[in-house]
């Protein structure tokens, strides 16, 4: 049986390390990338012939989300391994290519056993999964248009109130620092909620804790 040679790009050094020895005992040639700029994990993987590059998400300053699509276009298979439990970002990943996800919490030997059925071209991921991993994508990403949406529609004093309530500063505090009356804050306040679409100044803040929690 042939197998795709694998890169693994982990942060990680013990578990990028183990696997690249446990893939070895498997007879699958593979190799640990270092984990630096998102150009320089490029070039790194671009000296190997492409195979499956088994992707973190998770690189710290890199968001392994945005090495998919390079990583890919260079002829590399993705499968993504994460110790996350937020199955957003696995949604984008499938959505972008990727053939699927395992966790970092499985039994070691179940993590290389997945390995090795993707660097064999076997399937990883149930279409079925797959299907709803992209739907949920599809549902995020319309979620956060609605989101930046909402917020584009408040004008940058209201955006600034926000940003103070968002931060745990009552109104008076507000209007204190912004040197302008309470009455202003409040009536900026209505005007947040009524764009929003919100009824409360907590419903307003977790619209823009959840906007920022977004990107995927």
């Amino acid at each position: 049986m042939v197998r795709r040679p694998v890169v693994v790009i982990d942060d990680h050094p013990l578990v990028s390390t183990a696997l690249v020895v446990a893939l070895r005992a498997e007879r699958i040639d593979a190799a640990r990338i270092p984990v630096t700029d998102r150009a320089g994990i490029l070039a790194a993987v671009a000296q190997h012939a492409p195979g499956l590059a088994l992707l973190d998400l998770d690189l710290g300053e890199t968001a392994g989300l945005d090495l998919i699509d390079p990583l890919r276009g260079g002829g590399w298979a993705v499968l993504v391994v994460t110790a996350s439990q937020d199955r957003r970002p696995i949604a984008a990943a499938v959505s972008r290519g990727a053939l699927g996800w395992v966790g970092k919490r499985e039994p070691f030997e179940r993590l290389v056993a997945v390995v090795a059925d993707a660097a064999a071209g076997r399937e990883v991921l149930a279409p079925a999964i797959r299907d709803e991993l992209v739907r949920l994508h599809q549902s995020a990403h319309l979620r956060q248009e609605q989101l930046r949406q909402g917020l584009a529609r408040l004008s940058a004093r209201e955006r600034l109130v926000l940003s103070h309530l968002a931060a745990g500063q009552a109104a008076a505090d507000v209007a204190a620092e912004c040197a302008v009356s309470l009455t202003t804050v409040r009536t900026q306040i209505r005007s947040i909620l009524a764009k929003l679409d919100v009824r409360s100044q907590l419903g307003a803040v977790a619209v823009l804790n959840e906007a920022e929690r977004g990107g995927f």
